[in-house]
C-alpha cells in the first residue's frame, strides 16, 4: 500500500504526462459490477488503488478525467456490502479495517473541500449510507464491528451530507443511542420532578437532580454530603449509575454526539431538533461536575478498567460540548431567547472547565484536552457576539485562570497543558476584543496585573499556606509576559510594565526574591518585543540593577543576602540581557542596545578590576553571551564611530586581564613556574599566562561568546595617529592604585610574558622593555582578538551573504600596520599578531580537510577570501604591508594549491592592480612603479606555476579572464593584462620543461593543453606555445559564439518568438489550459522557449555528428568543433537563469558534449572536446562534477566497447596480430578496419584532461576525486583490459601515473577515510603495470620523431614519479590491511590477498613487487629512448650492475605475479644467465600451472630433455598450442625426433590452416632429412591433400631439392618427390 501511496503522489505533481498510469490504477480498483453482485469480495490490491485514487484526488481536485471520481463514487455506493466481513481480505483485521476508513474518508474530505461537483455526488450517496450503518444491527460480532469502524471514522472526517437527509440521521442517532428526548419545554419541566429507578442512566432526569444537589454543595468536602444519609444514598447511586454504563455504550454516544456536531457543521436541521440536541448536550454537561468530583477509592473499579471508563467517559463529555457549542453558532444574535441560551451556555462550559480544573482526573490527557476544548468552545461563542457575553466570560475567566495559576508549575520549562489552553483563549479573546469592545478587555487584563500586587496578609496562617500566594504571583507574571509576547501590541505592554517595573522599584520585589527573579525575566521578555518606551525602560532598570548588584558583591551587607540575589546577577539579569539581545529585530534599537551593553561592560569590568582577591570574570562574563548576540550583526569593516570604538576596545582589555578568551595555544609553552590559584593575591600573572595556554576555567559559553564577539569586533585602533602612544585613556582602565595598574612593574612583567607566549615566542620578552603594563595587556587584547577571529570560523568577519576578500579577518589584523611612526617592539609584536594570525587560519583550514558538502564550500570560500585579501593588499602603500602580503600569499600558495585555479583569486591578480591605481587620489608614480613591478613578478610565477600543474585549466581561466578585459571600454586595464602574461610559454621543448616531477612534464597533459588552448596545432610534432597570444585568440572566438547566442536571443525576444509558440489569448485559450492542466504549470517564457529550440537543435546536430562517425564517415573537423562551440555558449548563457523548464534538454546536451568525442574517438574529435571541456569547467567551475561524472561514464564505456587503449583484442595488437600464427600462437583474424593508434592517441589527449582536472580538484573536492576512483577502480578492476598495442605503451604508462597519483592522496587528509580503498587501487595498478610485461616487447613506427620521444619520456615520467614515491607506512604482516568498515582486504585463515593472491608478507611483497616493476619500466623507458633517438650522442644514462641475487629475486617476484612476466623477463635479457636458470627452475617446480604458456617450452623441452627423456616431456600432449616457428625449432636434430616432441609439434601444426603453414616450407621440406619415422612427410601429405596451394608450394620446394640419382643424400627427397608426382596425378 505504501509503495502504491508513493506512486499517486509522483503521479500528482504532473498528472496530465502520467494518465497512463491513472488508468492504470482506476483499473486496478473494483469493479462496479463486481461490487453490485452479490456478496463482493475484494482484494488488498483493490483496496490500495482505491486508498491511492482517493489520494490522488485530495491533491489534484480538479483532473478532468471522471475516472477516478468515478472509482470513489463507486466505493462509497458499495460501503454497506463492506459491513459484512467476507467483503475484506481475509489478512485484513479489524484495526486494519478501520485505518483503512480513517485514510479513505480523511482524502475523500479534502478532496470535496476544493471539489464542488464530488461534494454533491457524494452528498446524495453519505445519507443512506450512513443511515444503514447506524440502524445495522448485525448480530455478527465482526460485522457490527465494522460498521462502528466506518461511523467511527465519519466522525474524525465527515464529508457533506444533503440537507434533507440531515433530520434523519439525526433521529436515528437519538434511536440507536436510545435516548429519551423531551417532546416539548414542558416536558423537560416535567422529566425534571420525576423521580427515576436506581437503574435509569446517568443521562436520565435523576441524575440530572442529584447533580444539582451535589452542584449546590459545591466548596464541601465529600465527608459533609455524606453526613446526610440521603445525600450519601443518592451519591453513590450516581456512582453506580455511572459504573453501569458499559465501555461500547460511551463510544457509540461519543460516536453519536461527533456526528450529530459534523452535521450541525455541514447543513441546518429542524429548530425543533435543534432544541433536543441542545437539551442532551446540557445534559451531559450538566452531570460532569458531579461526574469529576467522584475520587478514586470511590469506583468498585480500579485499575486500568477504571482508567478505560474515565477516558471514555471524558470524551464523551468532550464530543458533547462540541455538539453544544455547534447548536449555537447558528442562533440569532439579537434574539432575546439566543442572548439567554449564550450567557447559560457560556456559564456552563465555565462551570465545567472548573470542574476539571479541580478534578482528581486533571493530569490525565483526555481531561486536559477536554478542559482546552471546553475554554476553546466558550471562546467560540461569547466572542462573535462581544457585548454583554463577552463581560461575562471575562469576568468568570480571571478567577478561572487565577485557579489555574494556583496549579502551575511555578519554575518549569512547562507550565501544563492546562495553563497553555489557558493562555491561548486570552489571547484569542483578546486579539479577536481588541477592536470591538476594548473596555472589558482592559479592565480584565489589569486584573490580573494587579493581582500580583496583593500582599499576603495571612501571617498567622502555617508556612505552607503562605507559599500559596506567591505562587499565583508567580504564574500569572509568567502569563501575562506570554499574553505580551504573543498578542505584540505596545498598548498592551505599556498597561502591564508599569507595574512590573513599580514592583520592582518599590514593591515587594525591591529585596532579592523569587517574585523579583519573576518579574525581571518578565519585563526582559517586554523589552525583547521591541517598542522603544517599554525597550529603554527595562534596559535602564536592569543596567542599573547589575552594576549595583555588581558593587554590592565582597562588602559586609552581601553575607546576608539570601542566595536569589546571586541568582539574580549571575542567572536572571544575564539571561534578560540575552533575551533583549536576541529578541530585538529594529537596527535602530539593536544599535542602542549595542552601545549600552558595551558600556555596561566597560563599567562593570572597571568595578570588578578593584574587586581584590576576586576574578573580575564573574563579573563580565556573565555578559558575554548577551553582547556576542547584539553583535551578531554587526559589520566590523564599515566605519566605526569612536565612542564606540573604545568600548571594543575596553571590552577587550577587560577580556585578556581577566581570561575569560579561550586559550590561542594548543601546547603548553615552556614558561616560569607561577601559581595557578585564581583567587590569590598575587595572580594577575598566572591568570594571563593560563589564559593563553590553558586550560579554560571558566564557563564554555562564556568562551564560545567570546570567538562570536571576536567575528563583529572592528579593529581596535582608537585613533589615526597616536592610538597606541597615548596611555591615558589604556591607563583608566584601571582603578587607581590596582595590582595591575601601570605603577606595578611586577604586574607589567607578567603581561610582557603573556604576550611573548601568545606569540608563539616570536618576540622575546626582554625586547618589550619598552612597552608599559597597560599596553602590553592591550597588546595582549590585539593578540586575543585576532588570533580567536580565525580560530573561531576561519577568520570570517559579520556582514553580508557571499564570503568576499572584504570579509577576511585580515582586513582587520592589517589595519594595525599602517599607523606610521610606531615604536619598534610595538611594530614587531604586530608584526608578530599578524604571522600567528595567519598560522591559526592555515591551522583551522588543515583541521577541516575532511569536510564535505557545505562545510567544505565554507572552507573553500574562506580560503579564497583570505588570498583574494593578501593579492589586493600587494597594492597598500606601505611597503612592510606589501611585504608580508606576499610572504603571506606564496605560504598560503603552497600549503593550498586550489588557490592557483580560483577564478576570485585570478580576478584579483590580473585586475586588482589597475583597480587600485585608478581609485587612487594621490598620483604617486614611485609608488604606482612598484606595485605594478611587484604584481607582474607574482603573477608571472603564480601563472608559471599554475600551467606546470594544470595547463588546460590554467588557460581556460586567462581565456576567461581575457574575454571579461575585452568587454571593458579602458585600454589602459587590457594592456596592464597583457603586460602580466607576456613571455610566457608552454611547450613539448626539453628546454621548456619543468624541473622535477610536474604535470606539464607529461607529454599527454601537454598535447591536452595545447588542445585546451584552442590553437590548430598538430599535435603529432613537437610545439611551443605563449599562452598569451593563443589566449586571446581562443578568448576572442568564445566571445564571438557567445555573441552569436546573446545576437539570437535579442532577435528571437524581439520578435516575440515563432508564431508556433506564441501564446494564445481569449476564453479558448483559456479553456485549453484548463483542459490540458497547464495552470499547474509555470508560464513558459520565451527566453524558455528559444532556449528550447536551440537545445533541441544543437541535440539532433550532435547525434548527427555521432552517427556519421558510427557508419565509417569521416568527420568534419572544423563544423564538430563549431557545433559544440555554440552549444558550449548556449549553455553557459543559461547558467544564471532560475527557471528549470530546460533542464531535461540542458541535461542532454551536456551529456551529449561529454559523450560525443568518446563516440567518435578520433585525435580530432576529442581535441574539440577538451577544449569545449576545459572551457565548461572554467567558465562554470559549478559544472566540474556534473562534466567530470559524465566524461568517468564515458572512459567506462569504452572499456565495454574496447576502443583505443582498451581494444584488448588480439587483432588490434599492432604487427604482432599481422604475424599469428607465425610468431605467436593463434589462427589469424581479419585487420579491423580502421586504424587502433588513432583511439590510442585520441585516449592519450583524454588522458591528459583528466590528470589536468586530477591536479585541479586533488585539494578541495572529495567528490571529484571519488569520480576518479571510480574510473580508475573500474579500468583497473581486469588487468587484462588493455592494448597491447606497441603505439599504446605511452598512454599506458600515463594512465598508471594517473593511478599512482591518486593513490598518493590517501595521505591527505579529505581522503583518509578511504585509504584502504585507495591501496587496493595502487595493487591494481602495480598488477596492471607488471601486466603490461607479460608480452615481448616491440617497436612501432609512424614515421614521426616526436611520437617515439613522447613515448619515451611518458615512460620515462612514470618511471622518475614510481622511483620517488614515498612509501606510506605499512604493517609488517597483511592482517593491518584493513577497510573501512573493519573487515580485512586479506583473508585471516588463508592469508588471500584480493589482486595478488595468496601471499605471507604484504609489506615485503609490495617491496619486491615495486622493485621490479622499477627496473622493468626504466629497461622499457631507455629502450624506448634509443628507438626515438637511435643516433643521439647523449646516449643512455650508465645504471648500476644487479647482482645474480637480485635477478633470481625478479625472477621469482615475477612468476609469482604472472609467469608469463617472466618469461618476457628473460626475453628481454636473453644473455643473463642467472635469470635463465632460475626461470627453469621455477618452471619445472611448477609445470602443471603453466601448460596454458606456450612460452614455456624451451625451458623444459631441451635437448638435455630430450636425451634423458625426462618426465616433464609428459606434459606435452596436455600443452597448449605454441606459435609455428617455435614448432618449427623441435625439428632440428637436436631434438632426435623424440616421440612426445614430435606429437606435439604435429598436433601444433595439425591445428593450423595448411594456407598458414606455407611460408614455413623450406624449413618442413629440410625436416624431412631427419624423419625417420616419417611423420613429417604424414602430415605434409594430409596438408597436400587439404590444399591445393600447400600441394603447388611444396612440390615447387621439392622440385628444387632433385638430385642426381647417385647422389645418395637426397635419396629421400628424391623418393618423396616421385611419391608426390604420382599423387598428385
Amino acid at each position: 500500500m505504501e509503495s502504491m501511496i508513493e506512486l499517486c503522489d509522483i503521479i500528482a505533481e504532473k498528472p496530465e504526462q502520467f494518465s497512463n498510469k491513472i488508468t492504470w490504477i482506476c483499473g486496478r480498483c473494483p469493479q462496479p459490477e463486481s461490487l453490485q453482485g452479490g456478496s463482493p469480495r475484494v482484494s488488498r490490491s483493490q483496496l490500495s488503488a482505491v486508498l491511492g485514487i482517493a489520494r490522488f484526488l485530495s491533491k489534484c481536485p480538479y483532473y478532468t478525467d471522471s475516472r477516478p471520481e468515478s472509482a470513489v463514487l463507486e466505493f462509497i455506493r458499495a460501503i454497506p456490502e463492506s459491513f459484512r466481513r467476507s467483503f475484506w481480505p481475509q489478512s485484513y483485521n479489524s484495526d486494519s479495517i478501520a485505518s483503512f476508513f480513517v485514510d479513505f474518508f480523511k482524502y475523500v474530505s479534502e478532496s470535496v473541500d476544493s471539489s464542488p461537483g464530488l461534494a454533491s455526488e457524494i452528498a446524495g450517496l453519505l445519507g443512506k449510507v450512513v443511515t444503514l450503518a447506524v440502524n445495522n444491527h448485525d448480530t455478527n460480532k465482526d460485522d457490527s464491528t465494522i460498521s462502528r469502524a466506518f461511523l467511527m471514522a465519519l466522525s474524525l472526517n465527515f464529508p457533506p451530507v444533503l440537507p434533507s437527509d440531515a433530520d434523519k440521521l439525526v433521529n436515528d442517532l437519538f434511536d440507536q443511542l436510545a435516548l429519551s428526548v423531551p417532546e416539548s419545554p414542558r416536558d423537560l419541566i416535567r422529566g425534571n420532578s420525576e423521580t427515576s429507578s436506581s437503574q435509569s442512566s446517568p443521562l436520565s432526569v435523576n441524575y440530572f437532580q442529584g447533580n444539582e444537589v451535589s452542584s449546590s454543595a459545591n466548596g464541601s468536602s465529600r465527608g459533609s454530603l455524606m453526613a446526610n444519609g440521603g445525600g450519601g444514598a443518592m451519591f453513590r447511586q450516581q456512582v453506580a449509575s455511572f459504573e453501569e454504563e458499559s465501555l461500547e455504550s460511551l463510544e457509540k454516544q461519543e460516536v453519536a454526539f461527533k456526528l450529530i456536531a459534523h452535521i450541525l457543521q455541514k447543513v441546518s436541521v429542524d429548530q425543533k431538533l435543534l432544541e433536543q440536541v441542545r437539551f442532551i448536550a446540557k445534559k451531559q454537561l450538566q452531570s460532569m461536575s458531579a461526574f469529576l468530583k467522584i475520587r478514586k477509592r470511590d469506583w468498585t473499579e480500579q485499575g486500568p478498567l477504571l482508567k478505560s471508563r474515565i477516558n471514555a467517559k471524558l470524551s464523551v463529555y468532550q464530543a458533547a460540548a462540541r455538539m453544544q457549542i455547534r447548536t449555537l453558532v447558528s442562533l440569532d444574535a439579537d434574539a432575546k431567547t439566543s442572548k439567554k441560551l449564550v450567557l447559560e451556555t457560556i456559564a456552563l462550559l465555565i462551570d465545567s472547565a472548573e470542574a476539571c480544573l479541580l478534578s482528581v482526573w486533571r493530569k490525565l490527557r483526555v481531561c486536559e484536552e477536554l478542559f482546552s476544548s471546553l475554554l476553546s468552545g466558550v471562546a467560540q461563542v461569547a466572542i462573535p457576539r462581544g457585548g454583554q457575553p463577552l463581560r461575562v466570560l471575562l469576568i468568570r475567566l480571571k478567577p478561572l485562570v487565577l485557579a489555574v495559576c494556583v496549579q502551575a508549575d511555578t519554575w518549569g520549562s512547562s507550565q501544563g497543558a492546562m495553563f497553555e489552553s489557558v493562555l491561548r483563549t486570552c489571547c484569542e479573546i483578546i486579539e479577536s476584543g481588541w477592536t470591538k469592545d476594548r473596555a472589558p478587555i482592559d479592565t480584565f487584563i489589569m486584573g490580573l496585573a494587579t493581582s500580583i500586587r496583593e500582599r499576603n496578609d495571612y501571617e498567622e496562617q502555617v508556612d505552607k499556606e503562605k507559599q500559596a500566594v506567591p505562587a499565583v504571583q508567580l504564574n500569572v507574571i509568567r502569563l501575562l509576559a506570554d499574553l505580551n509576547v504573543a498578542i505584540n501590541k505596545p498598548e498592551v505592554v505599556d498597561m502591564i510594565l508599569p507595574l512590573f517595573i513599580e514592583s520592582l522599584e518599590e514593591g515587594d520585589a525591591m529585596t532579592a526574591s523569587l517574585l523579583r527573579l519573576r518579574l525581571l525575566d518578565a519585563v526582559s521578555r517586554l523589552a525583547s518585543l521591541g517598542f522603544e518606551k517599554s525597550y529603554r525602560e527595562t534596559v535602564i532598570l536592569m543596567t542599573r540593577s547589575y552594576l549595583s548588584k555588581t558593587s554590592s558583591v565582597g562588602s559586609s551587607e552581601s553575607q546576608t543576602l539570601p542566595s536569589e540575589a546571586t541568582t539574580e546577577r549571575v542567572e536572571t539579569l544575564p539571561a534578560g540581557f540575552l533575551l533583549i539581545a536576541t529578541g530585538l529585530k529594529n537596527a535602530k534599537l539593536r544599535s542602542d542596545y549595542r552601545h549600552r551593553l558595551l558600556s555596561l561592560c566597560s563599567d562593570v569590568g572597571l568595578a570588578a578590576e578593584s574587586k581584590s582577591g576576586r576574578s573580575g570574570a564573574d563579573f563580565l562574563g556573565p555578559l558575554l553571551p548577551a553582547v556576542a548576540a547584539i553583535c551578531s550583526d554587526f559589520d566590523p569593516t564599515v566605519d566605526v564611530e569612536p565612542s564606540l570604538l573604545k568600548l571594543f576596545r575596553n571590552l577587550w582589555f577587560y577580556v585578556a586581564l581577566f581570561g575569560l578568551a579561550p586559550p590561542i595555544l594548543k601546547t603548553q609553552t615552556p614558561t616560569k613556574s607561577v601559581s595557578t590559584t585564581l583567587n590569590s593575591v598575587g595572580s594577575v600573572g598566572t591568570v594571563a599566562l593560563q589564559a593563553v595556554d590553558g586550560p579554560y576555567m571558566w564557563n564554555a559559553l562564556w568562551s564560545s561568546a567570546v570567538q562570536r564577539i571576536a567575528q563583529g569586533t572592528p579593529p581596535l585602533v582608537v585613533s589615526s595617529v597616536k592610538w597606541l602612544e597615548d596611555e591615558l585613556e589604556l591607563n583608566a582602565l584601571h582603578n587607581p592604585g590596582s595590582r595591575s595598574g601601570s605603577g606595578n612593574e611586577k604586574a607589567a612583567v607578567s603581561q610582557r610574558t603573556a604576550l611573548s607566549a601568545a606569540l608563539g615566542g616570536r618576540v622575546d620578552v626582554g625586547a618589550m622593555s619598552t612597552i608599559s603594563g597597560v599596553k602590553a595587556t592591550y597588546l595582549l587584547a590585539v593578540a586575543f582578538l585576532e588570533i580567536i577571529r580565525f580560530s573561531s570560523n576561519g577568520g570570517v568577519l559579520n556582514g553580508g551573504t557571499n564570503l568576499t576578500a572584504s570579509r577576511s579577518a585580515f582586513s582587520c589584523a592589517f589595519e594595525y600596520l599602517k599607523t606610521p611612526n610606531l615604536m619598534p617592539a610595538v611594530f614587531q609584536c604586530l608584526t608578530a599578531i599578524v604571522h600567528r594570525a595567519f598560522e591559526t587560519a592555515v591551522t583551522w583550514l588543515e583541521d577541516r580537510i575532511t569536510e564535505t558538502g557545505n562545510e567544505a564550500v565554507i572552507r573553500e570560500s574562506t580560503l579564497f577570501a583570505h588570498a583574494c585579501f593578501l593579492i589586493n593588499s600587494m597594492s597598500q602603500r606601505e611597503e612592510h604591508i606589501r611585504d608580508i602580503a606576499v610572504k603571506l600569499l606564496i605560504q598560503l600558495r603552497d600549503r593550498f594549491a586550489q588557490v592557483l585555479w580560483n577564478s576570485s583569486c585570478l580576478d584579483s591578480l590580473l585586475f586588482s592592480v589597475q583597480n587600485d591605481a585608478s581609485s587612487t587620489a594621490v598620483n604617486d608614480p614611485a609608488w604606482e612603479a612598484a606595485v605594478r613591478s611587484l604584481y607582474q613578478k607574482v603573477v608571472r610565477e603564480w601563472i608559471v606555476i599554475s600551467l606546470s600543474y594544470a595547463p588546460c585549466t590554467t588557460q581556460g581561466l586567462l581565456q576567461e579572464k581575457l574575454c571579461k578585459a575585452n568587454t571593458w571600454q579602458k585600454a589602459q586595464h587590457t594592456t596592464d593584462v597583457v603586460s602580466l602574461l607576456s613571455e610566457i610559454k608552454i611547450g613539448t621543448g626539453k628546454s621548456d620543461c619543468w624541473a622535477g616531477i610536474r604535470t606539464a612534464n607529461i607529454p599527454a597533459v601537454m598535447a591536452a593543453a595545447a588542445a585546451a588552448s584552442g590553437a590548430n596545432l598538430k599535435l603529432s610534432e613537437a610545439f611551443i606555445l605563449e599562452v598569451l597570444s593563443t589566449g586571446i585568440g581562443s578568448a576572442t572566438v568564445k566571445c564571438n559564439y557567445a555573441g552569436e547566442i546573446a545576437g539570437m536571443r535579442r532577435l528571437y525576444s524581439s520578435i516575440g518568438g515563432f508564431q508556433s509558440g506564441a501564446p494564445q489569448s481569449g476564453f479558448g485559450s483559456g479553456l485549453q489550459r484548463l483542459i490540458s492542466g497547464a495552470f499547474s504549470q509555470p508560464p513558459q517564457t520565451e527566453d524558455d522557449s528559444f532556449n528550447e529550440m536551440l537545445i533541441s537543435k544543437f541535440v539532433r546536430l550532435l547525434q548527427q555528428f555521432v552517427n556519421t562517425a558510427e557508419k565509417g564517415g569521416e568527420l568534419d573537423k572544423s563544423q564538430f568543433r563549431e557545433t559544440c562551440s555554440q552549444a558550449t555558449a548556449l549553455l553557459l548563457s543559461t547558467l544564471g537563469s532560475d527557471r528549470k523548464a530546460n533542464l531535461e534538454g540542458f541535461s542532454q546536451l551536456l551529456r551529449l558534449l561529454c559523450w560525443c568525442p568518446a563516440y567518435i574517438s578520433t585525435p580530432d574529435a576529442m581535441e574539440t572536446g577538451v577544449f569545449i571541456w576545459t572551457w565548461l569547467v572554467s567558465a562554470a567551475p559549478q559544472l566540474g562534477s556534473l562534466v567530470l561524472a559524465e566524461l568517468v561514464d564515458a572512459w567506462l564505456w569504452t572499456i565495454d566497447t574496447k576502443r583505443g587503449l582498451f581494444a584488448s583484442d588480439v587483432k588490434y595488437s599492432g604487427p604482432a596480430a599481422k604475424l599469428r600464427p607465425h610468431l605467436a600462437p593463434g589462427e589469424p583474424e581479419a585487420l579491423p578496419d580502421f586504424n587502433p593508434v588513432e583511439q590510442i592517441i585520441a585516449h592519450r589527449l583524454w588522458l591528459g584532461f583528466f590528470i589536468d582536472r586530477f591536479e585541479v580538484v586533488r585539494h578541495n573536492s572529495v567528490e571529484q576525486l571519488l569520480l576518479l576512483g571510480r574510473m580508475l577502480q573500474g579500468t583497473t578492476k581486469l588487468p587484462w583490459n588493455f592494448s597491447h598495442h606497441p603505439a599504446a605503451t605511452g598512454t599506458f604508462f600515463t594512465f598508471m601515473l594517473l593511478g599512482l597519483k591518486l593513490c598518493s592522496c590517501q595521505s591527505q587528509g579529505n581522503l583518509q577515510n578511504f585509504r584502504s580503498g585507495l591501496q587496493l587501487l595502487e595493487d591494481r595498478i602495480y598488477r596492471a603495470s607488471l601486466g603490461w610485461f607479460a608480452y615481448e616487447p616491440e617497436f612501432y613506427d609512424i614515421n614521426n620523431i616526436n611520437f617515439a620521444q613522447s613515448e619515451a619520456q611518458s615512460v620515462s615520467v612514470f618511471v622518475h614519479y614510481l622511483s620517488n614515491e614515498k612509501g606510506d607506512s605499512l604493517p609488517s604482516d597483511s592482517k593491518g590491511l584493513e577497510c573501512e568498515n573493519g573487515n580485512s582486504l586479506i583473508g585471516a585463515n588463508d592469508q588471500y590477498h584480493p589482486v595478488w593472491g595468496r601471499m605471507e608478507n604484504y609489506a615485503a611483497g609490495r617491496e619486491k613487487r615495486k622493485q621490479l616493476l622499477l627496473m622493468l619500466c626504466q629497461h622499457e623507458a631507455d629502450r624506448l629512448e634509443v628507438w626515438a633517438q637511435p643516433i643521439s650522442k647523449e646516449g643512455i644514462s650508465s645504471r648500476p650492475k644487479i647482482s645474480a641475487d637480485k635477478w633470481i629475486e625478479y625472477a621469482r617476484t615475477a612468476f609469482s605475479v604472472d609467469p608469463r612476466i617472466a618469461f618476457s623477463l628473460a626475453s628481454r635479457f636473453p644473455t643473463n644467465t642467472h635469470l635463465k636458470a632460475e626461470i627453469t627452475q621455477l618452471v619445472q617446480s611448477h609445470i602443471l600451472d603453466i601448460r596454458c604458456i606456450p612460452e614455456a617450452l624451451p625451458y623444459f623441452v631441451t635437448s638435455k630433455a630430450v636425451d634423458e627423456n625426462s618426465a616433464h616431456l609428459q606434459q606435452l600432449p596436455h600443452w597448449a598450442a605454441c606459435s609455428v616457428t617455435q614448432a618449427l625449432e623441435f625439428l632440428t636434430p637436436a631434438y632426435k625426433g623424440h616421440p612426445r616432441v614430435m606429437a606435439y609439434v604435429l598436433r601444433v601444426l595439425e591445428s593450423y590452416p595448411p594456407e598458414c603453414v606455407t611460408f614455413f616450407m623450406p624449413q618442413l621440406v629440410q625436416a624431412l632429412r631427419y624423419d625417420d619415422e616419417k611423420l613429417v612427410e604424414g602430415y605434409l601429405l594430409r596438408a597436400a591433400q587439404r590444399s591445393d596451394i600447400f600441394a603447388h608450394i611444396l612440390i615447387w620446394h621439392l622440385q628444387g631439392e632433385t638430385c642426381e640419382p647417385e647422389k645418395d643424400a637426397g635419396g629421400k627427397v628424391c623418393t618423396s618427390q616421385c611419391f608426390f608426382f604420382s599423387l598428385k596425378a
